[in-house]
């Protein structure tokens, strides 16, 4: 920790020396804050012990302004944990032998550093910077991303027009010699509309993804990833089972596992093609297939074939482990106030094609929506909203189509309510014994509540109290808008109540606390079971969440 921070003041120092005295202002702002989250039961088990905890972080981001025109903005968390434990929750391989060691001295998480140069032909931002978020906080996912940022604002009647356009990498795959052109890539053109009443805007992208997993995917390898626990051979799982503070090593050994399952996986899909071309009189694609395979197989680490178990085998994809995708999105937006009415909406839509490299795998169609629209009224002494949101759904992870739109976009910023929109108590994947809440593990993960979408209506008031404290409650009706075929599924999410608080203490200082509670329904009973009612399962949680937190 000491020598992170001295190396930090140490860059700062040698920056500062290097410039004009003159020309460098810094300017720092951010938040500290401690909160504490109390759950009924995180898997909706009757055997579920509550659990009850602390957290904390702090947040600092410096802004060197070299010129009226340049600047460096720089951001990092530190003390990101669970109260009394370790300085910091983040997992490092600091020596590269694949385990964890000496968390400790890693407590501090630089996450943004970008240049922001006013140019005159417009505003450019260069480096990581904040992403995955447009018009309304729906179907938003903030998070750091490596870009170039150009927005040019366009003085036009009442208002302004804001055109931009971004590149931004998602992973680079290309380093080494293993792969080639196998880049995750997207690109952005807006345009918004701002008055003093009013903003509007149409969003347009295109992702160009080389190495990307469908749902189906997903599934696949997370399935495999789990495959570990059943396995008898595995020294490092019955040790975990004696000794809880392995707990970083064995998620270390899982992902070592994970990936030569899935590479075997692969090598097996290539096999199996090999022999179905060979068995239909074409000896030139069954030569190329299993030479594929061969490929594949002499990949796999020797070790790995005592912990494996036949049957893991079984679990992959058919697919194989990736796809290259491309999609293209539309995504117009409307927020205005008129008077005490407020009115939002947002509409994200998707649509593209997702191609396979094992032969004989016929390319995939995407397609897939999400929407909202809210209402809120301000009566003075309180505030009244009703709105309804819909994402859509797709149980099936083996037909022709892709139309989960909670995959690409599942909006964890929105979080509208409590248990089922947000991921702040951490059960946004143990919900109905592993089935997850709307949002899941966020953008492409394979969270299967998220993945059959939902339709939610709610509704709710707010109500200044005093000139510091307002009050509210909130109500949802939700039910899932895909399930997989077969009878006993049921669609019924049941109905979350809210109820919140938040004090104002001091101009930077507020406290705010949430009360919420899930009356589950039979969704919840039977997605996880195969559509039989299994009886260990309570759909009915509450969750109790209060914050304190410092802006500065």
């Amino acid at each position: 920790m000491k020598k992170v921070v001295l190396s930090l003041f140490a860059c700062c120092f040698v920056a500062a020396m290097a410039l004009p005295v003159h020309a460098l202002e810094v300017d720092f702002n951010g938040e500290f804050y401690v909160e504490g989250i109390f759950n009924s039961s995180e898997n909706m088990l009757e055997a579920d012990a509550s659990s009850s905890y602390r957290q904390m972080r702090l947040r600092v981001q410096t802004t060197f302004k070299i010129s009226d025109n340049l600047s460096l903005i720089t951001r990092f968390d530190a003390l990101e944990k669970v109260l009394s434990s370790n300085d910091s929750s983040f997992d490092t391989d600091d020596d590269g032998s694949g385990w964890d060691s000496d968390v400790d001295d890693d407590n501090i998480d630089f996450d943004r550093a970008y240049l922001s140069y006013i140019s005159p032909i417009g505003l450019f931002d260069i480096g990581r910077m904040k992403g995955v978020t447009w018009g309304t906080s729906f179907c938003d996912d903030e998070s750091d991303t490596d870009r170039i940022r150009y927005v040019l604002p366009v003085p036009m009647g009442e208002g302004k027009l804001y055109i931009a356009a971004v590149a931004e990498k998602v992973t680079e795959n290309d380093m080494g010699t293993q792969f080639s052109s196998k880049d995750n890539d997207k690109y952005y053109l807006g345009f918004v509309y701002r008055t003093d009443d009013y903003s509007a805007g149409l969003l347009s992208a295109f992702y160009n993804f080389k190495r990307f997993q469908d749902p189906g995917q997903s599934f696949a390898v997370a399935d495999l990833t789990r495959s570990y626990k059943a396995n008898s051979n595995s020294s490092d799982y019955r040790d975990f089972l004696r000794n809880s503070d392995m707990a970083d090593e064995f998620a270390a050994y899982a992902a070592w596992y994970g990936a030569n399952a899935v590479t075997a996986g692969t090598a097996k899909a290539y096999a199996d093609a090999a022999a179905a071309y060979m068995a239909a009189g074409d000896a030139a694609s069954a030569g190329a297939a299993a030479q594929q395979a061969g490929a594949y197989a002499a990949q796999i680490d020797e070790d790995w074939a005592n912990d494996a178990s036949p049957s893991s085998l079984r679990a992959i994809s058919g697919r194989g482990p990736t796809t290259e995708a491309k999609v293209y999105l539309l995504a117009p937006y409307f927020q205005g106030t008129f008077g005490n009415l407020s009115l939002e909406a947002e509409l994200d839509y998707v649509f593209g094609t997702s191609t396979y490299a094992v032969p004989g795998v016929k390319d995939r169609d995407i397609e897939a929506f999400a929407y909202f629209a809210e209402a809120q009224y301000d009566f003075g002494g309180f505030n009244v909203q009703a709105g309804f949101a819909h994402s859509q759904g797709d149980a099936d992870y083996t037909d022709d189509d892709i139309s989960s739109m909670g995959y690409v976009a599942p909006g964890v910023d929105w979080a509208k309510m409590f248990i089922l929109s947000s991921i702040d108590h951490g059960m946004s994947t143990t919900l109905g014994n592993g089935v997850g809440n709307h949002v899941g593990n966020g953008f492409a993960s394979p969270s299967t509540a998220m993945c059959d979408g939902y339709q939610m209506f709610y509704a709710g008031l707010d109500y200044v109290l005093t000139d510091t404290i307002t009050i509210g409650v909130l109500g949802a009706i939700s039910k899932a808008d895909d399930l997989p075929q077969g009878p006993g599924y049921d669609d019924d999410q049941g109905i979350e109540y809210n109820a919140k608080f938040t004090w104002n203490l001091t101009d930077n200082l507020t406290y705010s606390a949430i009360g919420a509670y899930l009356d589950g329904g039979d969704y919840w009973k039977t997605r996880a079971s195969g559509g039989v009612v299994d009886p260990s399962v309570d759909p009915e949680v509450y969750a109790l969440y209060h914050n304190i937190t410092l802006t500065f």
